[in-house]
């Protein structure tokens, strides 16, 4: 009797120990298993604002004055909306829009201004508005066509920068300073569409048809603009900080203030060089170009050098900017800007900053003396 219940109790402390053993090898052994919850695609309207969609608002505040002591303010909230469309494998199309509501109270001309003058008092502005659609042979294309062309064959088409000199690859929506398209054409950003891409390892292009109206989408008889750019591929800027190019534009355009027809010539070259030091970033920036409106000859040339900080919470540039047409005195200016960065995000994605920029006007093309111009900016991007 006492050997059987012995052995009763040493049955029973076996299974325990081995229940005990099986508990520690698996922690989760009697813990149900249940699949896991799958998260419902959004489908319709509601995919288009959730999937690779970017909303970015802005604010402006920017107030001039000259010598004489004329004032004026441009104050303004704005956004942007970017959109990419893609499939599991590929993005195939970017759409782009950015507008601001703008209240304008007196003029200066200041170079970030220069259309502000036809645009009094409150006003919509609309600034890039377009579409990117990519690998646009893709369709009808081989599979080993497809991948030898990867990045040729874009199509472009709305509105963005005029596709001459270093515009295309620089955004100038925000600072005070610019570069020369603005006084060149007489608008910066124009209505178009054509191809962009890569020609080889070496060199991209970019190839347009341009309606040549500048702000307003509008054919009045003008012709419009074609225009070639080639430049050097991205490569070259991330391992040596060099952008360079050459450019050609030819056609029609309008005049903006009588919307007059203008048979336009031009020819440019451009470059940028990008420099780190211990201390921050030195940038200088070049742009040259000839050409000729309605058969009367020109010459366009600018030369900026920039200075960043090593923190990025401030930076100092100055710009020199000479138009001259046959004819007529030349337009001539010297610029210096000052900028507190509160943020300054590599990809210009997160902006924040005040600027101070003073423009000396040295020569000018009507019969008036040099002026000076003062512009204290306040911008917020995000």
């Amino acid at each position: 009797m006492h050997f059987a219940m012995l052995w009763i109790a040493l049955a029973a402390v076996f299974v325990c120990s081995a229940q005990q053993t099986n508990s520690q090898q698996d922690p989760f052994a009697n813990i149900n298993e249940k699949p896991p919850l799958e998260t419902p695609k959004a489908t319709g309207l509601r995919s288009f604002f959730t999937d690779n969609f970017g909303f970015r608002k802005e604010w402006m505040s920017q107030f001039t004055t000259d010598e004489s002591g004329r004032g004026a303010s441009r104050q303004s909230l704005g956004f942007e909306v970017l959109k990419k469309f893609s499939t599991s494998t590929a993005t195939i199309a970017s759409l782009n829009f950015q507008g601001r509501m703008v209240r304008r109270d007196g003029f200066n001309p200041v170079q970030n201004e220069m259309e502000g003058e036809r645009r009094p008092g409150w006003f919509f502005e609309y600034h890039n508005a377009y579409l990117d659609l990519y690998n646009l042979f893709n369709p009808v294309f081989s599979a080993s066509q497809r991948s030898r062309n990867v990045g040729r064959f874009n199509l472009r088409a709305g509105r963005f920068y005029v596709p001459f000199g270093l515009n295309l690859q620089t955004d100038t929506h925000g600072p005070v300073l610019q570069l020369s398209n603005d006084r060149n054409f007489g608008f910066e950003r124009d209505w178009y569409t054509g191809l962009w891409g890569s020609l080889n390892k070496h060199l991209n292009y970019d190839a347009y048809y341009l309606l040549g109206s500048g702000y307003d989408l509008a054919f009045k008889g003008q012709r419009g603009l074609a225009a070639v750019r080639i430049s050097l591929a991205n490569k070259y800027s991330f391992q040596y900080g060099l952008e360079a190019g050459v450019s050609v534009l030819g056609g029609e355009r309008l005049a903006m203030k009588d919307h007059t027809r203008i048979e336009t010539r031009r020819t440019g070259i451009d470059a940028r060089y990008r420099r780190p030091v211990p201390t921050g970033l030195f940038t200088l920036t070049h742009e040259l170009s000839a050409g000729s409106d309605s058969h009367r000859s020109l010459t366009m040339q600018l030369h900026q050098a920039d200075y960043l900080h090593a923190s990025r919470r401030w930076g100092i540039a100055t710009q020199y900017r000479r138009h001259h047409q046959s004819g007529l005195n030349p337009d001539a200016s010297l610029l210096a800007d000052l900028t507190w960065y509160f943020r300054n995000d590599i990809g210009n994605s997160n902006l924040h900053w005040l600027k101070l920029n003073v423009e000396r006007r040295l020569e000018r093309s009507q019969p008036l003396p040099p002026h000076t111009v003062v512009a204290l900016q306040y911008y917020f991007y995000r």
